[in-house]
């Protein structure tokens, strides 16, 4: 079972279970076919996630975190842009499903933690950068972006939580969302 193609035939639970077994190796697929491969399993993950036990949800967390893996190994897409797609793949899947600790998915805490260590600036650096932004070079427009798409599903998935207070770092962010490109 290494052909994309053999593993776009799979439904939800074997295709967790291959890739969960880190089967395919990750040079046995092309780039392309890695992000395939993301694009596929989030899509199964988003439509059929519900409806699975706890323990085919933690094969499917262990899946997609070794597809994710291999998607960066590949160079189909960068560390960050792979944190982007679990928050937000965690995102959608708290929206229908109960927070679980034991599943990484739908663990939101360790989630949040990992965006906030993984922001490239502080809520402070964006606010100021924020304030003119159209002036400024592509690549600090696209590191105020990188932080938006970061904090964006963070916070959401907080507000989702319903904590009674948001923490402080998140209510930084909050303010200067509304303000990055």
């Amino acid at each position: 079972m290494s052909s994309f193609d053999d593993l776009a035939a799979l439904r939800l639970e074997p295709l967790a279970e291959v890739l969960a077994s880190h089967a395919p190796a990750q040079a046995d697929l092309t780039a392309g076919q890695w992000l395939g491969v993301v694009e596929l399993l989030t899509m199964r993950l988003t439509h059929d996630f519900g409806d699975l036990s706890t323990e085919h949800r933690e094969i499917c967390s262990s899946a997609f975190g070794h597809t994710l893996d291999s998607a960066v190994t590949s160079g189909a897409i960068d560390y960050r842009e792979s944190l982007i797609r679990r928050i937000n793949l965690s995102l959608a899947l708290l929206q229908n499903t109960p927070p679980d600790t034991s599943v990484d998915l739908l663990n939101p805490g360790p989630l949040i933690e990992l965006l906030l260590l993984e922001v490239p600036m502080s809520a402070e650096e964006a606010g100021a950068m924020s304030a003119d932004w159209r002036r400024l070079d592509i690549s600090q427009i696209r590191d105020l972006r990188m932080a938006k798409n970061l904090v964006s599903p963070g916070l959401a998935i907080a507000r989702l939580m319903r904590e009674e207070e948001l923490d402080p770092r998140l209510q930084e962010w909050e303010r200067v969302l509304p303000s990055l490109p």
